[in-house]
């Protein structure tokens, strides 16, 4: 009985905080991200300015969602030269883990970047994240190629990455019939075509 409260909880808690960042998304394609508050928010969504600091730490985390994160295991895997043993097939085996639990709400996900595309603020924060990502997946390459391997390789690879992210949240907006992930492994797809 209490594994049926427990998984009622986190069906209720997902919702909520789901609902959230609709709204939220939601508010910064109509106001801008600077045009609304917390406690906009809170009115909007129909819940208590308390609560949603329950959920989230600010306003940027709440309209961009949580940073990505992946199991240490797979990070460790990665450095060791799995799990495929190509390094550009294994960072989109990542970057699918990345976004394995945000794939369940593409239409969101395609509305996070119409909204992030509109706002000069977010395309910061967003390029802030991408740097704080870009360091640490650079430093992964590093111990898995060695410290030789080139900083501007990495960059390069990484950029390459963003863009199959980004190409395929554009593709998710426009032709729903397909996943994200999908929209993602044919942009890779479409990348390998054209360089080969």
């Amino acid at each position: 009985m209490s594994e049926l409260c427990t998984n009622r909880r986190e069906t209720k808690r997902y919702q909520t905080a789901l609902r959230l960042q609709q709204c939220a998304v939601q508010l910064t394609v109509e106001r801008g991200f600077d045009g609304w508050t917390i406690d906009d928010l809170a009115a909007a969504a129909d819940v208590s300015r308390r609560t949603v600091f329950n959920y989230f730490d600010g306003k940027a985390e709440v309209v961009l969602g949580p940073e990505p994160e992946v199991d240490d295991e797979l990070i460790q895997e990665f450095v060791d030269g799995g799990p495929t043993g190509r390094l550009f097939d294994d960072l989109i085996v990542l970057a699918h883990e990345a976004t394995r639990e945000k794939a369940h709400t593409d239409h969101h996900m395609a509305a996070v970047r119409e909204a992030v595309m509109n706002d000069p603020r977010l395309i910061q924060l967003v390029h802030e994240r991408f740097e704080v990502a870009a360091a640490l997946l650079g430093d992964c390459m590093r111990q898995r190629e060695g410290d030789d391997f080139p900083v501007t390789r990495s960059r390069t690879i990484l950029r390459l990455l963003i863009t199959c992210f980004d190409d395929a949240l554009e593709r998710t907006g426009t032709d729903a019939t397909r996943t994200f992930h999908e929209h993602f492994d044919a942009c890779v797809a479409d990348i390998r075509g054209a360089l080969a």
